[in-house]
């Protein structure tokens, strides 16, 4: 009949006493390697031998020696122990350049043109970990990048800097001659589907103004928008500090704003239960410098005010 063990009689430091007894077959060097007294380790063997319904060590020719069940404990008992140490010290033990763990990140898609320049990052000191932005949940990402963050329970927050905002134009646009509030309405607008409700930042600044826009396309995401701006007279408002590459390559003009657009800040947040996880910080270290590069050196373009030529 199997003998049924209660492993809740069991703990570590009685399963670190057996693998000595194990491996030294001998209760005075095995309290020497536990450095414990001769009677404690004893009284283990004591326990072990109730718990296991095993002797575990008997008295032979040439002194003690190992059990049948003792021999086939041996090695799995150790490789537990051993497994256990690589399980409980796997964070302290991080190392950027060997780990091929996937990092979540939550990323408003205001933010996305800033994922190139983070992946690129995070490959130069991690080339065989992960990125994974396709988390939309804040609370279940590594790290989340968000737009006028909240504090909240069990959340830790670093400001990262501001968004500020222009308006991208094809470089033949008609309005360029007299690009002021006016002009700014009268030809129509990509807007990015937004998850949020309520009026957009650039139409809550034109309503104080008096003035209203009229919206030509929506779009899924930002990066679709400079796009359209391309081929059409439409007008796209963007952040200066993300789109400074892409108004290069697309050959688009960053204008000044007619109308004051108020700075939008931007922190990343994280889970408290993550903060002293090592990887965890390796990883926001690595968002935390290549956004408050991003949002320090901003666009290589600057913006320019409208032409009257």
């Amino acid at each position: 009949m199997m003998h049924r063990i209660d492993v809740s009689k069991f703990d570590l430091n009685l399963l670190v006493a057996l693998d000595a007894l194990l491996a030294e077959a001998h209760v005075t060097r095995a309290a020497k390697r536990l450095s414990l007294s001769q009677s404690a380790t004893s009284h283990a063997l004591a326990r072990l031998r109730e718990i296991l319904g095993d002797p575990l060590l008997v008295r032979g020719p040439e002194g003690m020696a190992r059990t049948r069940r003792a021999d086939a404990l041996r090695e799995p008992v150790r490789g537990l122990l051993e497994q256990m140490g690589r399980v409980l010290s796997a964070d302290a033990m991080f190392e950027a350049r060997t780990s091929e763990r996937v990092f979540t990140l939550a990323c408003p898609d205001l933010l996305a043109p800033a994922v190139p320049a983070l992946l690129a990052a995070m490959t130069a000191e991690a080339p065989l970990a992960r990125l994974d932005v396709a988390q939309p949940d804040p609370e279940l990402a590594d790290v989340a990048l968000a737009p006028a963050p909240k504090e909240g329970p069990g959340r830790r927050m670093r400001p990262l800097g501001s968004l500020r905002f222009i308006v991208l134009a094809r470089r033949g646009h008609p309005a360029r001659r007299r690009f002021d509030a006016h002009a700014w309405v009268r030809y129509p607008h990509v807007q990015v589907r937004l998850g949020t409700p309520g009026p957009s930042l650039v139409d809550r600044a034109l309503a104080a103004a008096g003035l209203e826009r009229t919206i030509g396309v929506v779009v899924p995401g930002f990066l679709d928008a400079p796009e359209i701006v391309a081929q059409t007279d439409c007008f796209f408002t963007a952040p200066r500090e993300l789109v400074g590459q892409i108004a290069e390559r697309l050959e688009l003009v960053m204008l000044e704003p007619p109308v004051a657009l108020p700075p939008v800040p931007v922190a990343m947040v994280w889970n408290d239960r993550a903060h002293t996880d090592p990887a965890h910080q390796w990883f926001r270290g690595v968002v935390a410098r290549v956004m408050l590069s991003t949002l320090r050196d901003g666009a290589p373009t600057r913006p320019r005010k409208g032409t009257k030529s």
